[in-house]
């Protein structure tokens, strides 16, 4: 995934994501095309999505494009196509992949530590790209997943 994009699409949406080093360090880049704007995402900033709902995407996100049911996925059979890639520092350590499920693409965001797990679709990760800084910041109001859990 570094340096390459690699496509996570279906029939509404196209997302391209890759990791990037810059000079404050690892960065997931999602890209969309459609509309051609991008965002970069620090390994908190991932960490921070994988304990999200579908809720809590709904409440959050501006704007959010029609997502697919991401709770449907523990029910369907997944298929890896990739090998996981790292990206860490000093405050968190995710694991990011592309995999196939029956109805497309998705990016599975893995929080080992903090055993949490998500699978963002294209329309989803689109969304993401248009949002401000606020809107990631909320996403870390609870910085180890939601509350009572850790």
């Amino acid at each position: 995934m570094e340096d390459d994009y690699t496509e996570i699409s279906n029939e509404s949406a196209i997302a391209l994501v890759r990791k990037i080093r810059t000079g404050n360090g690892v960065r997931l880049e999602i890209y969309s095309p459609e509309s051609e704007k991008r965002v970069y995402l620090d390994p908190l900033n991932i960490e921070s999505l994988a304990w999200q709902t579908p809720e809590t995407f709904s409440d959050t996100l501006e704007d959010p494009l029609e997502s697919t049911n991401m709770e449907q996925v523990g029910e369907a059979q997944v298929e890896t196509e990739n090998e996981y890639t790292e990206f860490t520092n000093e405050f968190a350590y995710t694991l990011v992949r592309k995999v196939r499920i029956r109805d497309g693409a998705r990016l599975e965001i893995l929080s080992p530590k903090l055993d949490y797990q998500t699978y963002l679709d294209a329309p989803l990760l689109e969304s993401l790209t248009w949002q401000t800084t606020a809107t990631f910041s909320r996403f870390l109001e609870e910085p180890y997943g939601p509350r009572d859990t850790h």
